[in-house]
């Protein structure tokens, strides 16, 4: 168990917390403690990374712990606000089936006859960022999901990015050398 594993699970361990503090904020109010919570789960996921990097303590275990902390935090994240703003269920769909779809991808590719499985790359990243300031922006000013205008953009916006990332990594997938010796 080297820091950066320990700070993915300590993220994971986060997720409750979050669930907990966002069902206890005031529908009306701002949702400082779920905010603060997520902020420090923000913190450990670059400090794990930075700490893995710096100190080569990149690690099997790392690589999938890191993406599966993120995922289920986000994943905890729309669906807790879900729960005030029932318009974001669809986004909610759409971001699990992008998540399965993926996984089973990289499974496929572990198993079948592809190199390596894609890394993150700038489309997720910035469909991630995109979720996150999304997200962020219903937590502070809970009034933004209260505007139908507001609502739907957030929505349209977060989709379009969520469906780009899936499509380039559909892509990616699909460029993906074959191993050496299975080009039948």
């Amino acid at each position: 168990m080297t820091i950066p594993n320990i700070l993915s699970c300590f993220r994971i361990i986060l997720i409750p917390v979050f669930i907990v503090c966002y069902l206890n904020t005031p529908a009306e109010g701002i949702a400082i403690w779920p905010v603060l919570v997520l902020l420090l789960s923000g913190l450990t996921d670059v400090l794990d990374g930075f700490i893995a990097r710096h100190f080569n303590m990149i690690s099997d275990l790392g690589k999938m712990l890191d993406p599966v902390a993120d995922k289920l935090t986000q994943a905890a994240v729309i669906g807790c606000l879900t729960v005030r703003f029932p318009e974001l269920l669809i986004l909610f769909i759409v971001y699990v089936i992008k998540e399965i779809s993926i996984l089973s991808g990289g499974l496929i590719m572990l198993k079948g006859k592809k190199k390596q499985v894609p890394y993150a790359r700038w489309y997720g990243k910035l469909s991630t960022f995109e979720m996150y300031a999304a997200m962020a922006i219903l937590l502070i000013f809970p009034s933004v999901g209260k505007n139908p205008i507001g609502i739907w953009t957030i929505i349209c916006v977060s989709m379009a990015l969520i469906l780009f990332a899936f499509i380039m990594y559909i892509i990616t997938f699909l460029k993906t050398p074959v191993k050496e010796g299975d080009n039948k």
